[in-house]
């Protein structure tokens, strides 16, 4: 059996009060291949991009990519990150994608990998899409530079549902998820609306090997509160075998809400918790936006999710990928529910 830490206090001899004081849930020893042995997707296929490299100049955004005895040499990044600042000025100024591709020039095919250590955890960020062209620039120029700061592996996949149908979040995560599989081994899934922005550094966009993990639990929209205990929405992190151990979201969520609360369930039913930061360090800005219409079947979904739980999810998935282009700044998929 591997031996785990979920923070810098080993959480057996730790106080709740000291879990809260740190925010990083990394593995020790295990290695990425032991843990995903028993998963693995039948359509992932090996990246090429080890073989190229890239390099920025500055102390914190310098990416680079390396043959696998390169990356083999190189230490594992610190427990925690050099250099956070704790809270941050969000700049919520619109942004030109071109703009943001100039500032963010190390970047390529939407990824990002740390230069001068091996990062802890491999994690795609999957964002549902559409109609929000003005937030994906304010969102992509906040969370690169977030997200390079805490020396973490990652691509940003921006998952977008065709004109048709009512929008299906649920859907799309599921989707983001079986894509991000066929580009690379993430062990990690923040799963993110594109509205939301993090406050504070501190706030590690990692996943915990034991249980799910909330991450914006004090959102502006919501006057920094947790609107209900079982509130499970926003922004949330699953481990590759956390996401499969609960089938996924469900498909069956068409217009706003219900889905989030539905996964929860899902994770209850799967005899896990979810853990959940200290409230300053999960504060998210919010970007305004009109409100889809509301689900009216929602309830009675919801009502019947738990016999439902194995049969609608990511064993039901039926999509088209229309378009999957891999842009400097991140993956973009255009998908159609068949």
């Amino acid at each position: 059996m591997h031996s785990w830490d979920n923070s810098i206090v080993n959480r057996k001899s730790a106080t709740a009060e000291q879990r809260n004081r740190t925010y990083i849930y990394l593995e020790r020893d295990a290695k990425t291949d032991d843990r995903n042995k028993n998963y693995t997707h039948p359509e992932s296929v090996e990246t090429e991009e080890g073989n190229k490299t890239y390099t920025l100049s500055t102390s914190y955004f310098n990416a680079t990519t390396s043959t696998n005895k390169e990356k083999d040499s190189l230490k594992k990044c610190p427990l925690i990150p050099p250099g956070l600042a704790g809270k941050l000025k969000v700049d919520k100024t619109p942004k030109t994608i071109e703009a943001i591709e100039k500032k963010y020039e190390m970047l390529k095919d939407g990824k990002f990998k740390p230069k001068n250590c091996t990062a802890r955890q491999k994690v795609a960020i999957l964002i549902p899409f559409r109609d929000r062209e003005s937030h994906l620039g304010i969102f992509l120029n906040h969370m690169h530079a977030f997200l390079m700061k805490q020396q973490l592996e990652y691509g940003i996949y921006v998952v977008e549902q065709t004109k048709g149908l009512e929008f299906n979040r649920g859907f799309l995560f599921n989707v983001g998820y079986k894509e991000a599989l066929k580009d690379s081994d993430y062990d990690c899934f923040v799963l993110h609306d594109v509205d939301l922005l993090p406050e504070n550094d501190h706030n590690i966009y990692t996943c915990p090997v034991d249980q799910p993990k909330h991450l914006a639990i004090a959102s502006e929209k919501w006057q920094y509160k947790l609107p209900y205990t079982s509130y499970f929405g926003g922004v949330s992190a699953l481990t590759r075998e956390q996401y499969e151990a609960i089938n996924g979201f469900s498909n069956e969520f068409f217009g706003w809400g219900g889905e989030d609360d539905d996964f929860y369930n899902r994770v209850a039913w799967a005899k896990m918790s979810v853990y959940r930061l200290i409230s300053d360090v999960g504060r998210y800005s919010a970007l305004e936006h009109k409100p889809g219409a509301a689900n009216p079947k929602r309830n009675d979904i919801i009502s019947k999710g738990k016999e439902r739980m194995w049969k609608d999810g990511l064993n039901s998935l039926k999509y088209e990928i229309i378009q999957k282009t891999y842009k400097k700044l991140y993956i973009h998929i255009i998908v159609k529910i068949v």
